[in-house]
Order: structure tokens, then C-alpha cells, then sequence
């Protein structure tokens, strides 16, 4: 299913635990080189910067060939203008996928943006084509362009972006073809999460998924997300405004209360029985949530010393994890690991150029400076 060479895929995850085990002194460099000449990685992954450049490269070309198409072709009718704009997003995954078997691109920007420029046109086609689509239509268009994009290329945003359309049909479905959906619904987007949830645990652990685990670890996260969110007092009043209108009393207002306080605790609770990082930073943050919740309807203090003792409170509970977690439970430490782990990868691109940076710079060469002249009156001396 996975359009990278499967091979490679484990090859360079055997490569980075070499790696790994190199930085602990645990094998030595002969052994490390041994295990790289073993398991060779042949895929194409630049630098950062160059990744970013191919990125930018690759969506200017495609948006100047697409463009300079439209103005040579296009007609009056919406309709020629989709087509035209289908026509290139299946161009542009053709290209992907030769770029992916031939050049063996991974990662390497030019796949990233054709992944997204692909769905985007193929997406936009269509809606031009479909004047009258509908909100559950594009919904579930959405689901299998995003789908795809996750199945095939294992690219992380798109299982949110898939994820995230499934949560919007189902939303549309229940409101618009259920008797009674405005109530029921909250309940059904539970339903879908925990679904999502378990269907995606056991498949990040197992060998099927080794390519997929970082995808799958995102897709629980936004599963437990949309399980708090759909039980919020906050979202079930808004929603239930958007509806009924901005009079209209949320019903059963003291069970969405209770869930708005409890999820997150039961999360944390849960995360250190299990020892799931996930469960416990998903809980952590969704404090926060909670507590902004609880001041946007009752003002019992200023904002200022609200925020001090709800940081207070996020302070304690970390501390108190902290020294809970000192002393290892069955693997599950507060001690930092030497390996970040792959949710903390998501967002450290900035480090990755500082390290750039600093790989680059060359030191000065103190040999070659400037001083020792000299010169005196209106005019220069002999030396300078």
C-alpha cells in the first residue's frame, strides 16, 4: 500500500536505533558502520533547507502550468474550469508517484508539495464540477483524497485532515438525515472517537503499522480531542446556539459540566496506569481547557489571578507527577529520554536549523587579521 520502498522504510528505522545505540556507547563506530553498510537506505531525503526550497519550487511550478493552461483553455462554464483543474491534480500525482519509484523521493519536498497540490486540485475540480456540492459531500470527498494521501504516502497531517472530515460528515449526517440529531449528536461524535481510538491503538503497535505509527499516534491524539471536545459544555452550548439559537438552553447542562471536568482527569489517570504518553499529555493540556472553560462563565476571579493559580495548579500536578514517576513504575518514567519522542518531532523544526547553522559555521582563522600598521603626519608611511 505504502508508496516508498518498504525495505528502505525498515532499513532506515534499523539505521536511526543504530544510531541511537551508538549515542549510548552501547555498540562502537566500527559496529555502527557495519550496521549502516548492512541495511543501506536507498531513498532521497535532503537537508531541511533544501526540502523547503524544493517545496516552494515545486508549488511554483505547478501553479504557473496550471494557471498559464487555464488562461490558453478555459471556457465560461465552471465546469471546463474543473475538469481543467482535475486534470492537473491527476497529473501532478502521476509525476509523484514516478518521482517516488524512479528518483526514490522521500520526504524530500518535492513529494510533500505534490501530495497537497494533488488533493487540492483534484478536490477544487471537483467542487467547480459539483456547483451544489454539499457539506456531507465534501465531507466525504475530502475523507478519501486525505485518506490516500495518509495510506499511500504516510504523510501525518493528512490522517488529521482525513480525520478531521469524517468528524464534519458524520456532524452533517446527524444534523441534516437524523430525526432528533441535535440531540444525539454529541453522543455519535463520541462514538466515532472512541471508535477511531481503538481501532488506531492496537494497529500503532502492531508490525503492519511500523511505517504508520507516527500517523497512528497523531490519530489517537485527535480521537481523545474530539471525545472531550464533543463533551464540552463550551462546544455543546455553541453548537446548540448555531441551532436553536443563541437563547436556547443547553440541555442536560450538568452532564457536559461533568464531562468538561472529568475527561481530563480520567485521561491523566489513565495515561499513568497504562503508562501512555499520550494519554497523559492529551489530559495535561486538556487542563487547560477545562479551567478556560469554567472562567468563561463564571468571572469568580479577575483574569490575571485566574491564570496565576491555574498555572499554580498545572505547576503542582506536574511536580507531583514528577516525584510520583521518579522511581521507575514497570518502564514508566519522569526521566527525560535521550531519544525525543515522535510527537516532540513535529514541532522542532527550528532546532533542526539551529543545528544546520551550526554545522555550517566555519571558524575564523585567527592567522590572517588585520593590525600592525602604522603612519604618521599628513601623509601614509612606508607600512600600513
Amino acid at each position: 500500500m505504502i508508496a516508498y520502498n518498504s525495505e528502505s522504510l525498515d532499513n532506515l528505522a534499523i539505521q536511526q536505533d543504530a544510531a541511537e545505540a551508538l549515542k549510548r556507547a552501547v555498540i562502537t563506530p566500527e559496529e555502527y558502520e557495519q550496521i549502516r553498510q548492512a541495511h543501506p537506505v536507498r531513498l532521497y531525503t535532503p537537508n531541511f533547507f533544501v526540502r523547503i526550497g524544493l517545496i516552494v519550487l515545486t508549488v511554483v511550478a505547478v501553479v504557473c502550468g496550471a494557471g498559464l493552461f487555464l488562461l490558453l483553455t478555459m471556457g465560461p462554464s465552471d465546469r471546463g474550469i474543473g475538469t481543467i483543474l482535475i486534470f492537473f491534480g491527476i497529473s501532478c500525482y502521476v509525476v509523484l508517484e514516478l518521482f517516488v519509484h524512479l528518483r526514490r523521493f522521500f520526504r524530500a519536498g518535492v513529494d510533500d508539495a505534490l501530495i497537497w497540490m494533488a488533493g487540492s486540485l483534484i478536490f477544487g475540480g471537483i467542487y467547480f464540477v459539483d456547483g451544489n456540492m454539499s457539506a456531507v459531500t465534501g465531507s466525504w470527498i475530502l475523507v478519501v483524497l486525505a485518506g490516500w494521501g495518509a495510506l499511500r504516502y504516510a504523510d501525518r497531517v493528512m490522517t488529521l485532515v482525513a480525520y478531521g472530515a469524517l468528524i464534519s460528515a458524520v456532524y452533517h449526517m446527524v444534523l441534516d438525515d437524523v430525526a432528533f440529531g441535535s440531540a444525539i449528536l454529541p453522543f455519535v461524535i463520541m462514538a466515532v472517537s472512541v471508535v477511531a481510538y481503538l481501532v488506531a491503538t492496537p494497529l500503532a503497535l502492531a508490525e503492519a503499522g511500523r511505517h504508520y505509527r507516527s500517523c497512528l499516534l497523531l490519530l489517537r491524539m485527535a480521537a481523545l480531542v474530539t471525545f472531550y471536545l464533543s463533551g464540552n459544555f463550551y462546544v455543546a452550548q455553541k453548537i446548540n446556539a448555531s441551532i436553536h439559537g443563541e437563547t436556547a438552553i443547553v440541555p442536560l447542562g450538568w452532564l457536559w459540566w461533568g464531562l468538561t471536568c472529568i475527561v481530563p482527569v480520567f485521561y491523566i489517570l489513565a495515561g499513568l496506569r497504562r503508562k501512555d504518553a499520550i494519554l497523559l499529555w492529551t489530559g495535561m493540556g486538556l487542563v487547560a481547557a477545562a479551567i478556560g472553560t469554567i472562567r468563561y462563565y463564571y468571572h469568580l476571579l479577575p483574569a490575571e489571578w485566574a491564570m496565576i493559580f491555574g498555572g499554580i495548579i498545572l505547576i503542582a500536578g506536574a511536580y507531583g507527577l514528577i516525584r510520583y514517576l521518579r522511581v521507575p513504575k514497570e518502564g514508566f518514567t519522569s526521566a527525560a529520554p535521550d531519544e525525543p519522542h515522535v510527537l516532540e518531532t513535529l514541532h522542532v523544526e527550528s532546532l533542526a536549523v539551529a543545528e544546520a547553522l551550526q554545522s555550517v559555521a566555519q571558524p575564523l582563522d585567527q592567522g590572517k587579521g588585520f593590525g600592525g600598521g602604522s603612519g604618521g603626519g599628513g601623509g601614509a608611511s612606508g607600512t600600513y
